[in-house]
């Protein structure tokens, strides 16, 4: 009771749990990597610890690793490593869950620098790590709850002959969780991969037990070429670490490991892998692992069968399936599986082609309720599956069952050649005479391009311009696709650019769409494009001289307007071309909007001769508030040609005036109202006349005494002075701006 007490005082005061040489390692291994700073690695253990039968409180938070120098073991340095992440293992089949089995990754990690005055001996480095205690219901070797184990790694100088030396350890891939079926064959992916490419050679060697004890759980990492190993139990060796039929193996280039167990038990056993460079080992790294033989259910393989439809026999890996170009391209496929309740997945896996939508198997999954049971699918080839140089396609039909520990499955390897279905070449062509036009200037062209395909197969149809856009130069052509044939049409309005370049060339190209083959045909159209003698349209209008003098307001007969039309200007714009061209007519204002200010008139389009009239009602708004406006009118006569002689333009101008009134007139001083018709009325017959300043507003008359007598807002009154006595009347005439005062006499 001392002695027991003693020893957990010690470990209190080493400042260790009494829980710490728990059973728990599994196994694990070192890595180092190199990174893309210089100098800087990442060095890592992969520590894989029992959950089923370890205690929780014997996981380290971090560890410390040391690093020694192979040829004398000489000490270099220790390195921390934190724990820096974990995860439980899968297994391969994840419904295959045992409560013997459960393991989980623990990954310790550190950023180290190996500069090379520190690490340039040409014999190496080795980095190591001991810890106890391994799982303690391990069968194969002595006392295993108190051996410890020691994870191993070594690694080159960082230079050779002077040059730096890149290297990385192998990379194990994470391991499954899986357990053996006694007398039942289990196959173990265990390999690495060298990040350098490195060749990599892999044996099976006696695990490491070290230095470490339950006394001394973690003792300090010490420097030695001959570690102490762990003691196999009786009848385990190195060729029987685990016993059965076929014991243990790994194969030593893939690091695959195979067993037949015939004894229950777990077992551990170490892979010694090591790295090769030019034939020349550069490192080594040691993985222990665990693997459990159970007595579990037979799990048998599923099998799987194919035959022709409508045919009975089944296909054999040994022969060759012809398949005709009009024969049928789909296949029964049959599983079967003695075990009930056989859940089976099903895949095609292509062996000498990419599939690529060539092939489908459906359904891909099912289930089978015992050996007198049957699951049938359908596997189908399009049109597109053919073979070349006589030489067939291979492929694998694969039925996976969801066993344990791991899937059984069954592969079938088919052969089939394909005849090739013949395939015609495609065949384009116009109805455009001789494949090619002249266009003259702007003029059109119109032609249809057909595509054809005798096989009746997916086409497409484009056009392609030598050296050009055709969309730039005004060609319109719609490139598609259609089954068996096509007609589309092109049409080019040679827009007056073309006229630079004289010859367009144009290929329509036809393609099939027959699977991965690929047939065309093309045929050219020649374009020519020429510019002809053009002489320039003309343009008049019946105006003399292209000026309009008008007075607002004035008469017909006043009127200074050259043709006598009232208060409108009217005349007609004629454009003419002696080429019969057809013509564009149009009119602009010079600084101003014609139709703003009333004026009519409609750009025309014609051929040869044009003719739009011109109408315009000046109003005092055409003056802007002057006496005098002037109007310039630009029309425009444009042949449609691409000539650049192919414009004429005549400017009319509009002076456009306001009355002047003369403010001095003579009205008569009397008027007698006895009915003789002579001077009976009132009246001003020569009153001012009206202009856009000044027009007349009213008269008003009035009597001595200042009473109205008389008013009026027409310049035409008339005033009879009826009921009225004789005397002198006073009137008083009212313009926009100007008044007018005189009188009256009335006698009777």
């Amino acid at each position: 009771m001392k002695k027991i007490y003693f020893t957990g005082l010690l470990l209190v005061l080493l400042g260790i749990s009494p829980l710490a040489w728990a059973t728990h390692i599994v196994g694990g291994e070192f890595e180092l990597t190199k990174l893309n700073q210089k100098d800087s690695y990442l060095l890592t253990l992969n520590l894989y610890f029992d959950l089923i039968n370890g205690n929780p409180e014997a996981e380290d938070a971090n560890i410390i690793a040391t690093i020694f120098r192979k040829k004398d073991n000489q000490f270099v340095t220790d390195i921390v490593l934190p724990k820096i992440g974990s995860e439980e293992i899968n297994y391969t089949n994840p419904v295959c869950t045992s409560a013997k089995v459960r393991t989980k990754l623990i990954l310790y990690g550190q950023i180290l620098t190996l500069e090379a005055p520190n690490y340039s001996d040409p014999g190496g480095y080795y980095v190591v790590w001991e810890r106890c205690c391994r799982n303690g219901t391990i069968t194969n070797i002595l006392i295993p709850g108190s051996v410890g184990n020691t994870f191993y790694l070594e690694f080159p100088a960082v230079v050779r002959n002077g040059v730096q030396f890149i290297n990385s350890s192998p990379s194990f891939s994470n391991p499954k969780g899986d357990y053996i079926c006694l007398n039942d064959p289990f196959v173990f992916e265990f390999g690495a991969i060298d990040p350098d490419g490195d060749e990599l050679r892999y044996s099976l060697v006696t695990p490491y037990a070290g230095y470490s004890s339950t006394t001394y759980p973690i003792p300090g990492n010490k420097g030695s070429s001959n570690y102490p190993l762990v003691k196999w139990a009786p009848s385990i060796d190195n060729a029987h670490i685990i016993p059965g039929p076929q014991p243990l193996r790994v194969d030593p280039t893939s690091g695959r490991l195979t067993v037949t167990a015939n004894r229950s038990g777990l077992y551990v056993f170490s892979v010694m892998c090591e790295e090769y460079r030019n034939n020349v080992r550069i490192g080594v790294v040691r993985r222990d692992f665990q693997l459990m033989a159970l007595d579990c259910p037979k799990n048998t393989a599923p099998s799987v069968k194919m035959r022709e439809v409508g045919k009975s026999k089944f296909y054999s890996s040994k022969d060759t399936l012809v398949i005709k170009s009009d024969d049928k391209r789909c296949f029964d496929l049959l599983f079967a599986d003695r075990d009930r309740q056989s859940n089976l997945n099903l895949s095609l896996r292509p062996v000498n082609f990419v599939n690529n939508g060539l092939v489908s198997l459906s359904p891909t999954f099912g289930v089978i309720n015992g050996p007198t049971d049957t699951l049938r699918t359908k596997l189908c080839w399009t049109n597109c599956a053919e073979t070349s140089d006589n030489k067939p396609l291979l492929f694998q039909v694969i039925a996976l069952d969801q066993g344990c520990p791991a899937p059984k499955s069954d592969t079938l390897l088919v052969k089939i050649l394909f005849e090739p279905k013949p395939n015609r070449k495609p065949t384009v062509s116009t109805n455009l005479p001789q494949n090619t036009a002249t266009v003259l200037d702007t003029t059109s062209v119109r032609f249809m391009v057909i595509a054809n395909d005798i096989d009746g197969d997916s086409i497409t149809l484009e056009a392609i311009g030598r050296g050009f856009d055709l969309q730039a130069e005004g060609m319109q052509f719609t490139n598609g696709s259609a089954v068996g044939s096509i007609q589309t049409p092109f049409v080019w309005n040679p827009p007056c650019g073309a006229a630079n370049q004289p010859s367009y060339t144009i290929d329509f190209i036809v393609k099939d769409k027959r699977c991965i083959q690929e047939h065309k045909d093309t045929i050219t159209v020649q374009l020519y494009n020429l510019q002809k003698a053009n002489r320039a349209p003309t343009i008049r209008t019946d105006l003399p001289d292209n000026t309009v003098d008008f007075y607002i307001g004035k008469t017909q007969a006043d009127s200074l307007f050259p043709i006598p039309l009232g208060h409108a200007i009217v005349f007609d714009v004629i454009a003419e071309d002696l080429d019969s061209n057809a013509i564009n007519l149009t009119g602009r204002g010079r600084g101003f909007d014609m139709a703003a200010l009333g004026m009519q008139f409609n750009d025309k389009v014609g051929v040869a001769r044009v003719v739009s009239p011109f109408s315009w009602e000046p109003d005092c708004g055409a003056l802007q508030e002057s006496d005098q406006a002037e109007y310039m009118v630009d029309f425009f006569a444009e042949d449609q040609t691409c000539s650049p002689n192919r414009f004429d333009t005549v400017s009319v101008k509009f002076i456009i005036h306001d009355l002047s009134t003369e403010y001095t007139f003579k009205p008569a001083n009397v008027f007698t109202p006895n009915g003789d018709s002579k001077n009976d009325y009132f009246q001003i017959p020569n009153l001012p006349e009206d202009n856009c300043k000044d027009k007349f507003e009213h008269i008003e008359v009035y009597n001595r005494w200042g009473k109205l007598t008389f008013q009026s807002d027409s310049r035409d009154f008339r005033w009879a002075g009826n009921n009225y006595p004789t005397g002198s009347y006073y009137y008083l005439i009212k313009y926009t701006r100007y008044t007018y005062k005189g009188y009256v006499s009335l006698l009777k």
